[in-house]
């Protein structure tokens, strides 16, 4: 029971992606994973579920700034954490993961508590390899050659009617 003056703060789901820097190695990539989910306890949140860190090229070249210079990266540790937190230290947590130098790039974004992970789309096909496709198993694929199909289903189910 709460009194009357008092608010009662929810916790909200969040995850948080990140790109840890590639010059790390893997044992200390996932400690690194290990260190975020003890800054999350620390602000008061609970974990939910995580992906550890791996090594993954990058669908576009990263600039971060370390030591006041730009460096450059084209892969990285990319890893999530799932977990449950307050609004207000949210925001301090998002700080903390800006000036750490060892994380490329952070995102948090709010979600949901059930699985939300889906698996691939299989990569369409495009019109030449298609085209290359039929011309391989030479299929007459004109509308002459549909319409005299179509005609000739038709025949037959009409002399089987009529049987």
């Amino acid at each position: 029971m709460t009194k009357e003056n008092e608010t009662v703060i929810d916790p909200k789901i969040y995850e948080v992606s990140f790109i840890f820097d590639n010059k790390m190695d893997e044992a200390k990539a996932v400690k690194k994973a290990e260190d975020l989910k003890l800054s999350i306890a620390t602000f008061g949140g609970s974990f939910i579920s995580e992906e550890v860190p791996y090594m993954r090229e990058l669908a576009y070249e990263m600039i971060r700034v370390q030591n006041n210079v730009n460096v450059r990266f084209t892969t990285g540790y990319f890893g999530w954490i799932k977990f449950e937190l307050s609004a207000e230290a949210v925001k301090s947590f998002e700080k903390s993961l800006q000036t750490d130098e060892e994380i490329v790039r952070a995102l948090v974004i709010r979600t949901v508590r059930e699985n939300t992970v889906f698996t691939k789309r299989q990569p369409a096909i495009k019109q030449e390899v298609l085209e290359a496709q039929l011309n391989e198993a030479n299929i007459d694929t004109t509308l002459e050659a549909g319409l005299e199909k179509q005609d000739n289903v038709v025949e037959e189910k009409v002399e089987k009617d009529e049987k």
